[in-house]
């Protein structure tokens, strides 16, 4: 819940100005041999711009960044930016002169913790600009009429999910949860020894759709024992070492099969430190492989590579990208 102190001063902006790298990315700039760079962006701060150049008020976008990217600049004119400034190293100055431009007094920049009204939640790269642009526009009144706008869009795509859906006769009513667990933890095994450990903060639990819905979710992949003892279940668990970590801040697991499905930024870190980045995954226990349609990043200690749905091994050992985009090899990928 954001406070009426922060609404207040919300209302009130009329220059959302911001840098690049570490704000609409991760702050991870991958320079090709070429001297060329990339930058990964999030989808959700693009919808965030075009929520704010569909809202009808006039708050100018201002982008200033020290490094000059053509990609940046493609990307400005894509979204609708008002001001950029590349190889900007007083970023301040710039500002100022965007703020004298449309009438307002700049102060002089202080340590930003000591001075800032309001953190964001979410991470850099992960959509900050569309949760600061959500606030500007409901604290000046414009939220339901921006909404409005995209109606007939939602409308159609919801028409044509129904059309295709195999269940047409079905209720849209929400079903309320039969249970709510904190600390909720799910354990996979084959002969007692555990293929997979689920733990969530929070689950939702549908007893008669046999799911539960999960918040905050880690799932530890164990590679199979080193020592299978005949004695001892014990010293076999022991001898298990961890394969790969999965986290996401949302997901669904299948109470009867054990099937899963993660979103809203889902992060696979293997043992070797191979790392999948991914908007959405799915995991089946049956085939105990991870799938997904969804736009994929995997970062190796050499490597970048970038695509389109993928089939891999929880470790990810063993990877298929199903549309392969990219293989980069940076020289370096700096962290500014």
């Amino acid at each position: 819940m954001i406070s009426k102190k922060i609404l207040n001063k919300a209302k009130k902006i009329k220059l959302l100005a911001m840098d690049i790298d570490g704000v609409l990315t991760s702050g991870e700039i991958i320079v090709l041999n070429s001297g060329e760079e990339i930058k990964i962006w999030s989808v959700k701060d693009r919808m965030g711009f075009a929520l704010l150049k569909n809202s009808g008020l006039s708050i100018k976008l201002a982008w200033v960044t020290a490094r000059e990217s053509r990609q940046v600049e493609e990307r400005s004119k894509e979204i609708g930016v008002d001001y950029l400034f590349q190889k900007c190293l007083n970023k301040w100055e710039r500002v100022s002169s965007c703020a004298r431009r449309l009438n307002l007094q700049p102060e002089s920049p202080k340590e930003i913790k000591e001075v800032c009204d309001f953190q964001t939640t979410i991470s850099s790269g992960k959509g900050v600009a569309r949760e600061v642009i959500e606030i500007l526009i409901k604290a000046q009144g414009q939220w339901q009429a921006v909404l409005s706008k995209f109606s007939i869009f939602l409308i159609a795509i919801l028409l044509t999910l129904s059309a295709c859906s195999p269940h047409p006769n079905s209720t849209s009513s929400i079903e309320k949860p039969d249970q709510w667990i904190e600390k909720f933890t799910i354990t996979e095994t084959r002969n007692g020894i555990p293929i997979w450990i689920l733990q969530s903060e929070m689950a939702q639990v549908y007893n008669k759709q046999k799911k539960a819905t999960l918040d905050q979710i880690s799932i530890q992949f164990m590679n199979p024992p080193k020592e299978l003892s005949s004695k001892s279940l014990i010293l076999t668990k022991k001898s298990q070492t961890l394969a790969a970590r999965l986290s996401a801040p949302k997901g669904e697991v299948n109470l009867d099969s054990h099937n899963l499905l993660v979103w809203n930024g889902v992060k696979v870190q293997s043992e070797d430190g191979t790392t999948l980045y991914s908007e959405q995954l799915r995991y089946s226990t049956d085939k105990q492989k991870i799938f997904t349609e969804a736009p994929i990043k995997i970062v190796k200690k050499d490597s970048i590579l970038i695509g389109e749905g993928l089939e891999a091994d929880p470790d990810l050992s063993t990877v298929k990208i199903f549309r392969h985009e990219a293989s980069i090899h940076p020289k370096t990928i700096l962290n500014p």
